[in-house]
């Protein structure tokens, strides 16, 4: 019976570690990629996709005109002009690390072309070391 026990309790030991390992981990949207404003030098192929080619079209119509009501006109972006940015950038933010894709430069173009904001704007936005964290989908 107590080799039964040590057994059970070893099995309750490792769920508990397996649990608590598969807890989603914070995303976040590289410093990088916040700041960049070219396309990368040393571009890598995506599965699919060729070089330097992100795979999204941001539209300007529904998601940068959101963004543009939050934060236009502002030296420096205020919450909501911040949480309008990650409502935005953080479904993407896989792509949007890979600076080698042209993702984050195309993303943060758009934005610089229908809001004029000026380039690393939204780095301020950055709420860590990291960068900006994004929800745990």
């Amino acid at each position: 019976m107590g080799s039964s026990a040590a057994a059970v309790l070893l099995c309750v030991a490792l769920s508990v570690v397996a649990a608590a390992s598969a807890e989603p981990q914070p995303r976040f949207i590289t410093m990088e990629a916040l700041k960049a404003t070219e396309p990368s030098s040393s571009r890598k192929l995506m599965v699919g996709f060729p070089a330097g080619f992100c795979p999204v079209q941001f539209d300007e119509k529904k998601q940068i005109t959101k963004i543009a009501n939050k934060c236009r006109g502002q030296e420096v972006p205020l919450p909501s002009c911040c949480e309008a940015f990650r409502s935005v950038a953080c479904p993407y933010s896989a792509l949007l690390d890979d600076v080698t894709n042209g993702c984050s430069v195309d993303l943060l173009m758009k934005i610089h072309d229908f809001c004029r904001m000026p380039a690393g704007y939204f780095a301020m936005c950055g709420d860590s070391t990291v960068g900006l964290s994004c929800p745990v989908s």
